[in-house]
């Protein structure tokens, strides 16, 4: 939520130069100051400011002077504050609760000198308390003043620059698909929500788990039901597999009263939800995100996790950690249970499998659910023999495996929303609670916990591209968006039948981007032929290089690339491309197959859209090919390609444009 919120409130900005110029330099010079540096996100501010400059509706040298003279200014005020406040510094908030702020930036003031002040603006720890360190330290305001200049100069364009990136990446995306720019920014939210999420969450249980947990121990102690099974699970004089065995029943019991308590009130799934964001999602999908998507939920099928568990026991039997590989199977067999219990107990078709007519079982998500149960207690297992502050990176790498692979299954329509949240929750409830319990029966050897990392992430790659190099291509045929194949007459398309055809490319949520000018009946090689014949000729698919050509401000057109473009889910079947006299522009034909043929002949008919593109350099740093919505294509450009066809001019839905109908 922070992030939309920063990243709404710099686009409403951007439009007002003024504004944006004063919000620039308030924003690096709140980010400088002492205490309230503390809570600005300054890194995502300048982050997105740098997006919105390689969008273009930030120029780069005012967000560069502005941010600079902003970042020195707040510096020297923190500097300030220090020289007159000295030790008194300590007693404000936040410094009396997190007294190791100030600590820290002294260390480093100590060990770097004034060169702290330079660096200290680099390094995250200190960065917002090192200038007042100097002051409290007695730097003279020569020497602090040279040292923040220099910094805040190089300070702004190392900040903006990833964002800059980041942002003509979503430029190029955009013009290729508005949707799949979407899902770009979708997924980065995401991925920031679960670091946060990880990191937050793993502080917080670390620093209150032993307090809850003996809290919880001595309150149920007594009690005739709960007594035994909190004895079980947190005494380590006590043998933990009653305890264990009471939970999993009680948790698979309650999922499955759960589950008929909604189907009795008449709450059957699909909800209402689950279907919104199952169309949602089948708005995003373009085939590049489609063949990630795949190759990401790989990861979690059967034929990768299974092997990758049986690895791991077999490494731990091996090392004889026997207490690590009894609770690792205690998460397979709950794992196990989970899937033939569910799919047994309460079938719910998928929406893949409604959208095919063939009934399935998907509540919960065995799939979200045994994921989280391997990587999940993987991560457990290293943590624990990891010092308390680096732990939460391990279960953040967990994490990064287990949301992918859920968000994945949701963007490919195999499971709803319902199935994989119920899944995940389940997954992790069981985790935790093995967790707890092996934490607190600690073993009489340590795990090695690097060998056990190494040896877990070779079996993972290993079983995955296996899976992967079998599999992948007939699991992208599962997934991919079924069409219907529609048939008319001749007679009937030219008489009235065209109507029914798209006559705009289609993007995200049913944005009209462009008008199709062309509806051709025939075979794609007869296409391309005559078109060859008449100047045309195939683009050349995108490669690295030349992508990478727009991030330079010298380049013709011809180098850089022909994007496809996406209409309904689909790119661009047939692209041509045509250069005249002008170096700087060139013509592009696009044609789609979208599913309609003419009866008898079979032959396809193609839509298709006509532009011009010209050269657009963006601030000395990118140059884009960009479509150019004004220019019509003059008649004698495309006209002798259909020279000896049957042809029709009709006017569409746009009263600007006419569509062409051409057959053999």
């Amino acid at each position: 939520m922070q992030s939309e919120f920063v990243t709404t409130l710099l686009a409403w900005v951007a439009s007002h130069p003024g504004w944006m110029s004063a919000f620039i330099f308030t924003t690096a010079m709140a980010e400088s100051l002492t205490i309230v540096g503390v809570i600005i996100p300054g890194a995502l501010v300048m982050f997105s400011l740098g997006a919105l400059i390689g969008l273009g509706h930030v120029d780069f040298w005012t967000a560069y002077w502005w941010s600079t003279s902003g970042a020195i200014i707040g510096d020297a005020i923190s500097f300030w504050i220090g020289q007159v406040f000295h030790q008194r510094i300590r007693r404000l908030w936040p410094f009396t609760k997190h007294p190791e702020m100030i600590t820290r930036s002294e260390e480093f003031f100590r060990k770097h000198g004034g060169k702290s002040v330079l660096f200290g603006r680099f390094f995250g720890p200190v960065r917002g308390t090192i200038p007042t360190v100097a002051g409290m330290m007695d730097m003279t305001w020569r020497s602090f003043m040279i040292a923040n200049v220099i910094s805040g100069i190089l300070w702004a364009p190392i900040y903006l620059l990833p964002g800059m990136a980041f942002g003509a990446s979503l430029e190029i995306a955009a013009r290729v698909a508005g949707r799949l720019a979407a899902l770009i920014v979708i997924v980065l939210v995401v991925l920031w929500t679960t670091t946060w999420l990880v990191r937050h969450l793993v502080r917080l249980f670390q620093a209150h788990a032993t307090d809850w947990l003996q809290r919880f121990y001595q309150w149920s102690q007594g009690r005739r039901f709960i007594g035994p099974i909190s004895a079980s699970l947190l005494d380590p004089a006590q043998g933990e597999l009653r305890g264990l065995t009471t939970l999993a029943v009680l948790l698979l019991g309650g999922a499955v009263l759960i589950s008929l308590s909604l189907s009795a009130a008449g709450q059957q799934l699909p909800s209402s939800l689950d279907q919104s964001l199952y169309h949602f999602f089948g708005d995003l999908r373009t085939p590049w995100a489609d063949a990630l998507m795949v190759f990401t939920t790989e990861l979690g099928d059967y034929p990768v996790t299974l092997p990758v568990s049986l690895a791991v026991l077999g490494w731990l039997l091996w090392r004889r950690n026997r207490s690590a590989a009894w609770h690792w199977l205690a998460a397979l067999g709950f794992g196990m249970t989970t899937n033939l219990l569910f799919q047994w107990l309460l079938p719910v078709a998928s929406p893949s499998e409604i959208a095919q007519g063939v009934p399935g079982y998907s509540f919960p998500s065995s799939h979200a659910t045994f994921s989280t149960l391997v990587f999940g207690f993987l991560a457990v297992l290293i943590a624990r023999e990891l010092p308390l502050a680096r732990r939460w990176i391990i279960y953040l790498g967990a994490a990064f495996i287990i949301v992918p692979i859920a968000f994945a299954r949701l963007y490919l329509g195999i499971h709803w929303l319902t199935d994989t949240v119920a899944g995940l929750c389940l997954g992790l409830l069981w985790v935790t609670t093995l967790g707890v319990a092996y934490s607190r029966h600690p073993s009489s050897s340590s795990i090695h916990w690097r060998g056990l990392l190494a040896y877990s992430l070779i079996a993972l790659l290993a079983t995955d591209l296996l899976h992967v190099s079998l599999d992948f291509h007939a699991d992208r045929q599962r997934y991919q968006l079924q069409t219907v194949v529609q048939t008319l007459s001749r007679e009937q398309w030219f008489q009235d039948g065209w109507r029914s055809l798209p006559q705009q490319r289609l993007d995200f949520r049913g944005n009209r981007r462009q008008d199709f000018v062309l509806q051709w009946a025939a075979p794609r090689e007869e296409l391309e032929r005559r078109l060859r014949e008449t100047g045309w000729q195939p683009a050349a698919a995108p490669s690295l290089r030349s992508i990478l050509l727009c991030l330079s401000p010298q380049v013709q057109l011809r180098e850089l690339p022909v994007l496809p473009q996406i209409h309904e889910g689909s790119e661009d079947d047939l692209t041509m491309v045509r250069y005249g006299e002008d170096p700087n522009t060139r013509w592009l034909l696009r044609f789609w197959d979208i599913g309609v043929q003419l009866q008898g002949s079979g032959l396809l008919i193609w839509v298709g859209s006509v532009s011009q593109q010209k050269l657009e350099p963006r601030m000395s740093l990118f140059t884009f090919a960009v479509d150019d919505p004004l220019t019509r294509a003059p008649a004698d450009l495309l006209a002798p390609a259909w020279r000896g066809l049957q042809t029709r001019v009709v006017k569409g839905s746009n009263p600007h444009e006419r569509i062409t109908l051409i057959a053999e």
